[in-house]
């Protein structure tokens, strides 16, 4: 009878705790479910210590990668994580305090010391941008308190040759400088937020539902190639060691495009090392720093004349004796020559100044300015990059005449030697001057048209005249190209100090040396510019400081580019035995 008895209330057992197992479940379901549908409501009715549980998280997004013109990453973000940890939650034990001090580059002491001085709070990071290697030694050790969060780091692969370029982010990953600046809401990603069930002290435990969903950043592609960058950035280091010279410039343009090749600023940093990020090594002095262009300005000289229709090619002057009184200003040439009389190809191929003031005071000056200002001098280039100087070009109703007679050789104006190498794009591109870009097409925003700076036999013809500056009895032989015919202009510009361009006894404060060409001769592809400022002892220059770095650096970049060489004409004779 006991064994029926106890048989028979099997069943109902079974149904009870059935019944009560569905209605637990049942309930969890719900809360769920209300959680997901109305966390702010369910929230409010929570007590206080644990109305904070339910509330929203940020998941940083990828930041895009930078590419040069080929494809090889200029700048990416790696993955790394933030130590921290909670005071509070943190043992005693020394031995694993000095064990994660000293995973994280730091001291016992230093962590101790910073344990106690935030012991009230229940978190704060011990350390940004983590290697994910860190990480897991850190989380070996099984420390209480110690959290990581997620986040990355960004890697420069070109480092110094291309920092003044590329810039830099800082920790947040915000862009602060160079293209990272200029283009940061396009690098920049979109945050996942996620709504979260956070525990007593605010940690993360569960994720309840996507709130927004999250966007990587955008690739940025430019027209930067890494190679003519390093070549660049190689040549131009070595002129300044060899002349001893305090900063310098390389500008190299793919002139059919209006595209920056490449751009190398110097002094540089390595945009890798946080200590590096700072002083005027940031500065990208090939966008941001004005400059007389000196002689460089003598090809605008004579195109605007030619244009105007008071020269031609075979017109000749008489610089006799060497010397041009202009008001109360005397003009020299350089090292007191007398070139007596020359045409235009010889004022340039021996870069004279009296002959260019002469040729200058042949027009109005509303004819001179006219070119000058078509030409981009005193404008910026359309570029996009920050901190980009405008330059300065007096309106041509304001100036006297020794200031008309001094801008036809670089004086009295300023430029960029990005708006240099802009100008001279000119000349290659047969008259046509167009806004200058570092993004390829999908990416750039061109604000500024084409235009024409003057006509496509004028351009042609100053060409050729400048070619002869590379040749013999020209004044940058060392300019040439193997193998390729080039047109280019020295500059030698005394540095102007306190208004003045030599002290007392009549020393130059110091030089600038330049050189601004193209090639091929016929069809030019390629614009470079090479300004170094400062150079010291007896070579100083254009001639013999940037004329070499010219060479090199166009030589590199018609290789790159694949343009087929020329047959020059020592080319020609060495066939002939």
């Amino acid at each position: 009878m006991q064994r029926q008895a106890v048989t028979g209330d099997t069943p109902w057992r079974k149904r009870v705790v059935i019944a009560l197992l569905a209605a637990g479940a049942a309930a969890v379901v719900w809360r769920a479910m209300m959680l997901h549908l109305f966390p702010e409501e369910i929230s409010a009715k929570l007590p206080y210590r644990v109305k904070q549980h339910i509330g929203k998280m940020l998941i940083p997004a990828r930041r895009g990668e930078i590419v040069d013109r080929t494809g090889e990453v200029l700048a990416l973000s790696t993955p790394m994580v933030t130590v921290g940890c909670n005071p509070q939650k943190f043992p005693d034990s020394v031995e694993k305090r000095a064990a994660l001090a000293k995973l994280l580059g730091k001291t016992d002491r230093w962590l101790k010391k910073k344990l106690e001085r935030y012991e009230d709070k229940r978190y704060i990071p011990l350390k940004k941008q983590v290697e994910p290697e860190t990480k897991q030694k850190i989380a070996a050790l099984k420390i209480k308190g110690v959290e990581f969060r997620r986040g990355s780091r960004r890697f420069y692969p070109e480092g110094e040759a291309m920092a003044s370029m590329i810039g830099f982010t800082n920790q947040q990953d915000v862009g602060q400088e160079g293209v990272e600046l200029a283009y940061d809401s396009w690098l920049d990603g979109k945050p996942e937020q996620v709504r979260v069930v956070r525990d007593a002290v605010g940690k993360s435990i569960e994720t309840l539902s996507l709130i927004e969903r999250g966007e990587e950043g955008k690739r940025l592609h430019l027209t930067l190639d890494r190679r003519l960058q390093f070549l660049a950035y190689r040549s131009l280091n070595r002129a300044l060691k060899e002349f001893d010279a305090e900063s310098g410039t390389v500008v190299v343009l793919d002139s059919d495009r209006s595209e920056i090749l490449a751009m190398v600023s110097l002094p540089s940093f390595n945009p890798n090392d946080l200590a590096q990020r700072k002083g005027g090594a940031l500065r990208n002095r090939a966008v941001t720093d004005l400059l007389e262009p000196g002689s460089t300005m003598k090809p605008f000289t004579v195109a605007a004349a030619m244009e105007n229709g008071i020269v031609t090619t075979s017109t000749t002057i008489d610089t006799s004796p060497g010397t041009l009184r202009v008001g109360r200003k005397t003009i020299r040439e350089f090292r007191n020559h007398n070139y007596k009389e020359v045409n235009m190809a010889r004022l340039l191929q021996k870069s004279s100044n009296v002959g260019s003031a002469m040729v200058a005071l042949m027009m109005k000056p509303q004819q001179f300015w006219r070119v000058l200002d078509l030409a981009g001098i005193g404008e910026e280039t359309g570029s996009t990059f920050p901190g980009e100087g405008t330059g300065v070009l007096r309106d041509y109703a304001r100036w006297r005449k020794v200031e008309q007679a001094t801008l036809s050789y670089g004086y009295g104006m300023s430029m960029t030697p990005l708006q240099l190498a802009r100008a001279y794009t000119a000349i290659a591109e047969d008259g046509m001057i167009r806004p200058i870009t570092f993004l390829q097409s999908e990416e750039a925003e061109r604000d500024q048209e084409s235009r024409r700076g003057f006509s496509a036999k004028t351009a042609k013809d100053v060409r050729l005249m400048m070619e002869k500056v590379t040749q013999e009895g020209g004044t940058a032989r060392r300019a040439r190209v193997k193998e390729y015919r080039v047109a280019g202009k020295t500059g030698t510009v005394d540095k102007l100090v306190g208004g003045r361009y030599a002290d007392a006894d009549g020393k130059p404060f110091g030089h600038t040396a330049l050189f601004a060409g193209m090639a091929p001769v016929e069809d030019p592809r390629v614009v470079v510019v090479v300004v170094v400022d400062g150079p010291k002892g007896k070579y100083y220059t254009g001639g013999a400081v940037a004329a070499p770095v010219f060479s090199e650096v166009m030589g590199g970049a018609l290789r790159v580019l694949g343009i087929p060489p020329e047959v020059t004409d020592d080319l020609k004779s060495a066939s002939h035995g």
